[in-house]
């Protein structure tokens, strides 16, 4: 069940859904939406998988705002469930960096804006550091002396990613063949030493139940206040960069307050205020060159060239090579 950010009043008591990962806006942002003469309250409903948003969406819930991943836009704007954006009532798009511009359907299909970006970050391992040796390869995750003591994300693309990274694979890869037999007998010998397929790492970390985790970075970085021993590595074979983004569902009844919102989102100063309370990355040029961002210097959010060459951007595959994944995935999770 979602929970309420409490926000004020709201202009003229108008009351916006945002449909969110959990705890993944800052309250102080929500409440400076609610303070704005074209604002509103803002109420949030929060899922924990990719497939999860899909499956919302399409039974046509009312949600005004969603976050999708990079990698499910095209699919949700193919299948309808995301309204075209007007961008003459987003000005603040820019503000963004030319890195990290509004998502485009292509050409063939209408060329027309369907999201604009929202935070960004990287997934790598998480680690004790009074625990573990510093893990440099993604093999850490495979270590049976840490049987037990070992998390990855309760998420299709993400246990797969790490197997793929560990195995000398491209995350993209459309290899049925290793993916039968090399991925997913690796797997199969992971699961016998994971604590968890756990959708909350950041937590398993901070209470000494994990020690080596595959985490979002700004999870992590959020993480070390409760307790400083963690620390966060992009591995050798290098990493997923992701990228979340702002959209509007079709099925949404207040087109206005929703572009208004996302218009706020991308305020240089919203973005910052987001930004250091989240511990994640913003695309928010404007921001970042302001000096509004407390992590700027950071390379562990902001990572340097020689990093960002090992950084790569999954498209979660489609068609055969998806429908073999989602066969896989389904028998590791429930076998």
């Amino acid at each position: 069940m979602g929970l309420p950010v409490l926000a004020g009043c709201g202009a003229q008591g108008r009351s916006l859904v945002v449909y969110n990962w959990g705890d993944y806006l800052a309250p102080e942002v929500a409440q400076r939406f609610a303070a704005r003469a074209d604002g509103g309250t803002v109420t949030q409903d929060f899922y924990l998988s990719e497939a999860e948003l899909f499956a919302k969406l399409k039974a046509g819930a009312g949600f005004d705002v969603c976050v999708p991943i990079d990698y499910q836009l095209s699919r949700l704007q193919q299948q309808g469930f995301l309204r075209a954006l007007d961008l003459a009532r987003i000005g603040n798009v820019k503000h963004l960096s030319p890195r990290f511009p509004p998502w485009l359907a292509r050409a063939e299909r209408g060329g027309e804006c369907f999201a604009v970006p929202y935070l960004w970050g990287t997934t790598g391992i998480g680690y004790d550091s009074e625990k573990v040796d510093p893990p440099t390869s993604w093999q850490a995750l495979f270590q049976v002396r840490y049987a037990g003591r070992i998390s990855v994300i309760d998420s299709m693309g993400d246990v797969f990613d790490q197997a793929l990274l560990a195995e000398g694979l491209d995350i993209n890869t459309t290899d049925k063949d290793a993916l039968r037999t090399r991925v997913f007998a690796r797997l199969q010998e992971q699961k016998k030493i994971l604590r968890a397929y756990d959708s909350n790492p950041a937590r398993a970390l901070v209470s000494g139940e994990t020690w080596l985790a595959q985490i979002d970075s700004g999870d992590l970085m959020r993480a070390r206040k409760d307790k400083p021993s963690l620390r966060y590595v992009i591995p050798a074979e290098g990493a997923a960069l992701w990228i979340d983004y702002l959209a509007i569902p079709t099925a949404s009844g207040q087109s206005g307050l929703a572009h208004a919102f996302l218009d706020f989102m991308l305020d240089p100063e919203i973005a910052a205020i987001n930004a250091n309370f989240l511990h994640f990355a913003t695309p928010n040029q404007s921001a970042l060159e302001r000096g509004l961002v407390s992590d700027r210097d950071d390379p562990q959010i902001y990572p340097p060239a020689e990093l960002q060459a090992k950084l790569f951007v999954s498209e979660n595959w489609f068609g055969n090579t998806e429908d073999l994944v989602d066969k896989l995935w389904l028998e590791l999770r429930g076998g």
